[in-house]
């Protein structure tokens, strides 16, 4: 697109000529990142200081001019590809960390400092950053929530969803917003994670730190096949033992890495697992002895605890070498990270290796294996049209694999351009509108990196949607009673906090029921009109265990009062109906998913006022976990995103924010 002159005259004004750049030479190193997308944007502003955001982006709005945000680039969708022109914001030099606070366990950032910066400044305080990106010696902290990224460790401490406290976020028109975990209502910081700058422009981020562990053990353990090492990760988790960190690899991963890293992995083995354990010296060793016996039950081959620092070290700098190890191999490497539950590993795997025999293709396979989330290295030559053309075939395929193992696209590295047509395979129409209409409420003019994340002309092709039950197709029913004839109306479950006695009350007592517990995966899926009590009662014969207490209400009160926050990240899949009567369904038994906006997000704390939480699906334990704290139940009050989002979503106001009642 061009750009207005005077366009290029306020915004010299604002970040001075040297940082206002349109040489060949520049927009060239900022046309493409670890994808295959290459766009030439039509200028490029390095962001030197962060007061500058907020006036740049009202610049853009004001001349309708689209904008990409970029730090690191290491993402491998696209997502940096500026698909209609317009300005890359590089906010790479915001690279100050501005705060650390031990005593409370925070740091504030700028978006551009990176994890490894970060590790380092935490290191001689005895305190670390729990996530943890194979690249984050390069890739910035905001990139990382753009991206939702996580890391080796992410089975026992999470994503970055998870340890991001406050935001300072500036919204596609300049608006400037300070967003809190402590703020009532939806989660909007977990909306925005892996939104990959399609709504706007981190500025600043909270995060939390955690004092580094005293004692740490890591093991190598071989095995015969990735059968066996994968299979090894679910009994793990069926004993309750959730380690710190657990990594797959194939053998072609670990020889492309002895050749590159030397790192000590033994070649005489078709698969190995980096499994590392944290705690007390007593609890390290009860839990290394049943890691033994489970790796043993499942044919392992060597079981070698690293004796020494300097080893474990080096065994970390083999997996983070990964990428780089094939990359050294030929010109390209196309990188999935589908995810499945853990369970349909095994027939995943099958699915991939499969199809990249038929395909004929060279890859390597590698895992964060407690949550699910693989990785297929593919290396290739992009200068061989042929060969790119398999290759993209073949993810496309692994994809679509993953997702009928009951998958998802992206775990970890986003959707962007690149996996932007599958997301129609994924998702049904219904959910790929809310995700349409999420986009609109933050960027209205789509000035925000537009063309990602959403399928073009989905409506012909996404995924034909499961039929209702017949207790949701009911509700669903009185929904469209009530906005026919404009009558708003308040959702209540056991009506145990809201305390309406007014005739508008839509309930979810008919949705009653426990759809499954299931202890390979370590899921619940329930309906959302289930009691509490009902809940505790049924997993306690299952012999299995919830951070959710054994009180009043239901589950889908539990989840959308905002009374129990800690739940938020227990919640790994979700159904609603909005306030037209249309289902979504997002998530199942992911441990992770990063293909969308963060639904589950959205309608956390949400208090009923953007659609209803039909059924749930959340993490369980097999020992006993502590109970969520509850905080006092508020009626909130919205505020602007909220309206902006209640606004697209129901702009009749069926539910309303505001329903005249009194807080209890």
């Amino acid at each position: 697109m061009k750009i207005p002159s005077a366009a290029f005259a306020e915004l010299t004004k604002i970040v001075g000529k040297e940082n206002l750049l349109t040489d060949e030479v520049s927009l060239s190193v900022y046309a493409y990142d670890c994808s295959l997308s290459r766009t030439r944007p039509d200028a490029l502003i390095h962001l030197r200081q962060a007061e500058v955001i907020a006036p740049v982006l009202k610049v853009l709005h004001a001349y309708h001019i689209p904008f990409v945000p970029r730090a690191s680039a290491t993402n491998h969708a696209g997502s940096c590809a500026a698909l209609n022109g317009g300005i890359i914001l590089n906010v790479a030099p915001l690279n100050k960390i501005l705060q650390i606070n031990t005593q409370e366990g925070f740091a504030w950032v700028e978006p551009g400092v990176t994890g490894g910066d970060l590790q380092d400044a935490l290191a001689p305080l005895g305190f670390f950053y729990a996530p943890d990106p194979a690249s984050e010696r390069v890739c910035s902290l905001s990139g990382n929530l753009a991206q939702n990224a996580s890391g080796a460790r992410c089975m026992k401490y999470g994503g970055t969803i998870d340890h991001v406290l406050e935001i300072d976020f500036v919204l596609p028109d300049g608006t400037e917003l300070h967003l809190s975990r402590q703020d009532g209502g939806p989660d909007f910081i977990g909306l925005i994670a892996g939104s990959e700058g399609t709504l706007g422009v981190i500025k600043q981020l909270k995060v939390r730190i955690l004092p580094v562990a005293k004692h740490i053990k890591t093991f190598l353990v071989t095995f015969p096949s990735l059968a066996d090492s994968v299979q090894t990760v679910s009994d793990l988790a069926a004993e309750g033992i959730i380690p710190r960190c657990v990594e797959a690899m194939d053998d072609v991963t670990t020889r492309a890495v002895e050749e590159f890293a030397h790192a000590g992995y033994p070649l005489d083995a078709k698969a190995l697992l980096i499994l590392e354990l944290d705690g007390t010296p007593a609890e390290i060793s009860e839990q290394e002895k049943q890691l033994e016996d489970i790796c043993l039950k499942n044919h392992s081959l060597k079981f070698l605890p690293a004796k020494t620092e300097a080893e474990r070290q080096k065994l970390w700098f083999g997996r983070r070498a990964a990428y780089a190890s094939m990359a050294r191999l030929a010109p390209n490497v196309m990188v999935g990270d589908g995810t499945v539950p853990r369970s349909e590993l095994p027939r995943a795997l099958e699915k991939v290796r499969r199809i990249l025999d038929e395909q004929h293709i060279y890859a390597s396979l590698l895992f964060h294996a407690g949550d699910g989330n693989f990785h297929p290295q593919i290396i290739f030559d992009e200068r061989n049209r042929p060969d790119t053309v398999r290759v993209t075939k073949a993810l496309k395929e692994i994809l679509q694999a993953c997702v009928d193992c009951g998958g998802t696209v992206s775990g970890e590295h986003g959707v962007g351009v690149e996996k932007r047509a599958v997301m129609a395979y994924q998702y049904d129409k219904p959910t790929l509108d809310l995700f349409v209409q999420i986009k609109r409420a933050f960027d209205p003019d789509n000035l925000a990196n537009p063309l990602k994340l959403i399928p073009v002309n989905y409506a012909e092709k996404a995924r034909e949607q499961a039929p209702l039950s017949a207790a949701t197709k009911q509700l669903a029913e009185k929904i469209l009673l009530r906005k026919k004839a404009h009558a708003p109306c308040l959702i209540t479950g056991e009506n145990s906090r809201l305390k309406t006695k007014g005739a508008n009350a839509l309930s979810t007592q008919t949705l009653n029921r426990i759809l499954e517990i299931d202890k390979t995966n370590y899921t619940v899926t329930a309906e959302a009109g289930v009691t509490l009590k009902n809940l505790a009662r049924a997993l306690t014969q299952a012999g299995v265990y919830s951070i959710l207490p054994n009180g009043k209400g239901t589950l889908g009160g539990a989840f959308c009062s905002g009374c129990l926050p800690s739940f938020y990240a227990q919640v790994l899949g979700i159904e609603a109906l909005l306030p037209d009567g249309s289902l979504v369904r997002y998530g199942g038994k992911l441990m992770k998913n990063a293909a969308g906006y963060h639904l589950t997000r959205l309608f956390a704390g949400s208090q009923g006022t953007l659609g209803l939480v039909t059924r749930l699906t959340f993490k369980i334990y097999a020992k006993p976990v502590p109970a969520a704290p509850e905080k006092p139940f508020v009626r909130e009050n919205g505020h602007l995103l909220w309206a902006s989002i209640k606004k697209q979503l129901d702009p009749g106001d069926l539910f309303p924010i505001l329903a005249g009642e009194k807080n209890v």
